[in-house]
């Protein structure tokens, strides 16, 4: 029985001994090929693409100073003043709206006794309105104007501007009240222009 057991394991080695240099013989001719194998090729390329975004510019000729610095005023007394709103941006149709925003009426009042008239047109500019031509879209007191337009979407004086360095003026003509409430109160605004292309 032993020795029946020891042809067999012999068999077993010799049938390893061919069987796995053969095994390993394969496995590394296919990867030698697998590696050392050449191909044609090409390439298509595109090359030099870039991008740049288009701007929203809205400017104003105040130079920083305020339209109105009023003070002591009567009963009737009235005020006039001038702005060029000017479109510069690159992206055109742009939708011009103006509002105040919220916060930007203060004081102790005296809004609510300042009677005021806002116009669109062209001609006229901060300096002086001489050349002015246009027509009325808001009139009402000042307390009135700030409540009804608060943001772009609710905004007035709406204009398109067609293209770049499209221009528009706007005249605002603030009268007081003859009330005697009025006397002592003050009131100072910040007018906001927003534009957003289409």
């Amino acid at each position: 029985m032993s020795s029946s057991t020891t042809i067999r394991r012999s068999h077993r080695e010799v049938l390893a001994g061919i069987v796995m240099p053969v095994a390993a013989f394969l496995l590394v001719g296919m990867l030698v090929m697998g590696t050392s194998r050449a191909a044609f090729f090409d390439t298509a390329g595109n090359a030099g693409n870039s991008f740049g975004a288009g701007d929203v510019v809205l400017t104003d000729d105040d130079s920083g100073a305020a339209m109105f610095a009023v003070s002591n005023m009567a009963p009737g007394d009235t005020a006039t003043k001038c702005i060029e709103v000017t479109y510069e941006g690159s992206l055109a149709p742009a939708d011009i709206e103006m509002y105040v925003a919220s916060g930007d009426l203060t004081g102790s009042g005296l809004d609510a006794y300042l009677d005021l008239t806002v116009e669109l047109g062209t001609g006229g500019s901060f300096a002086g309105c001489t050349g002015f031509s246009g027509s009325s879209f808001y009139s009402g007191d000042l307390a009135g104007f700030a409540a009804a337009y608060t943001d772009f979407a609710g905004g007035t004086g709406s204009w398109t501007a067609a293209a770049t360095d499209d221009a528009k003026t706007y005249r605002f003509t603030f009268t007081l009240q003859d009330d005697n409430d009025a006397q002592g109160l003050d009131a100072g605004i910040t007018f906001t222009w927003e534009a957003q292309n289409q």
